[in-house]
C-alpha cells in the first residue's frame, strides 16, 4: 500500500515531469531534435506504463495517455508524410478526449449577451490567424489532406481552451486549474512546434518540449486529484 501510495500522489507526477522535461531539453541541445524525438517518445510510454500497472483502460485519461504516445511515436517521422496525417489526428484525439472529459460539468451553462459576443470575437481573431499561419507553411510540407486536419486541429484547440476556461469558471479550484494550464500549454507547444518547423526557427523546440510534457504531468495531476483526497481509493477515479 505505501508503494501504491507514493506511486499515486502529485508529488510523484511533478518529480516526474520536470525529469522528463529536463532530459528532453537537454537531448534537444545536446543530441539534437530529430533523435531527441524518441525522447520524447520515453515520456509518454513512461507515463503509459505508469497508469497501466494499475489496470489497463480502467479509466479515460487512459486513452488521452495512448493518444499521446501514438502522436509522439508518429511525430518521430513527421516529415513523412503518412506520419505527419497521423500525427494531426492522434493531436486531435487528444483534444476531442479531453473536451469530452469536461464537457459534462460546463453543458449546462448559458452565457449572457456580452461573454456571447466576446465569444464569438475572440473565436473569429483566432481562425483569422490561423490561415496567416496556414499561409506560411512552405509547399514541401503541403499535401492532399493537409489543409482539413490542420484546420480541424486548430477548431479543437480553440474549442478545447475555451471549455477549459468555462470549466475553471465553474468550478475554480486546483483541479480545475490544473485542467486549465494544461490546455494552454497543448496550445503553445503546437505553436511553437509550428514555428520551429514551418518557420525553421529551431529554438523553438524548446518551449514546443517544454510544453508538451508540462501539460502532460499537469493532465495527470488533474487527473490524479480525486484519489488523493480520497486516500488513494482509486475507485474514487472521476476520470
Amino acid at each position: 500500500m505505501a508503494k501504491t501510495r507514493n506511486l499515486y500522489s502529485s508529488q510523484f507526477i511533478i518529480i516526474s515531469t520536470v525529469f522528463w522535461v529536463i532530459i528532453n531539453l537537454l537531448s534537444i541541445y545536446f543530441l539534437g531534435e530529430e533523435i531527441s524525438r524518441w525522447f520524447r517518445v520515453a515520456s509518454s510510454l513512461y507515463f503509459v506504463i505508469w497508469s497501466f500497472s494499475f489496470g489497463v483502460f480502467k479509466s479515460k485519461m487512459d486513452y488521452v495517455l495512448v493518444s499521446y504516445l501514438l502522436c509522439d511515436i508518429s511525430l518521430v517521422y513527421y516529415e513523412i508524410q503518412v506520419f505527419n496525417f497521423i500525427t494531426f489526428l492522434a493531436r486531435s484525439l487528444i483534444f476531442s478526449l479531453l473536451i469530452f472529459i469536461v464537457f459534462p460539468k460546463i453543458r449546462s451553462v448559458k452565457f449572457n449577451f456580452f461573454e456571447l459576443m466576446l465569444g464569438i470575437a475572440v473565436v473569429a481573431i483566432n481562425i483569422y490567424l490561423l490561415f496567416e499561419l496556414l499561409a506560411m507553411v512552405p509547399e514541401a510540407f503541403i499535401y492532399d489532406y493537409f489543409y482539413p486536419v490542420y484546420l480541424a486541429l486548430t477548431l479543437l484547440t480553440i474549442l478545447l481552451v475555451g471549455v477549459a476556461f468555462t470549466y475553471n469558471n465553474i468550478v475554480s479550484n486546483k483541479r480545475s486549474f490544473y485542467f486549465l494550464l494544461a490546455a494552454l500549454f497543448l496550445a503553445l507547444s503546437d505553436f511553437n512546434f509550428f514555428i520551429a518547423i514551418y518557420l525553421d526557427v529551431p529554438v523553438f523546440y524548446y518551449p514546443d518540449r517544454f510544453f508538451h510534457i508540462l501539460a502532460l504531468g499537469l493532465l495527470l495531476l488533474f487527473w490524479i486529484k480525486p484519489i488523493e483526497d480520497s486516500n488513494n481509493n482509486l475507485e474514487q477515479r472521476e476520470v
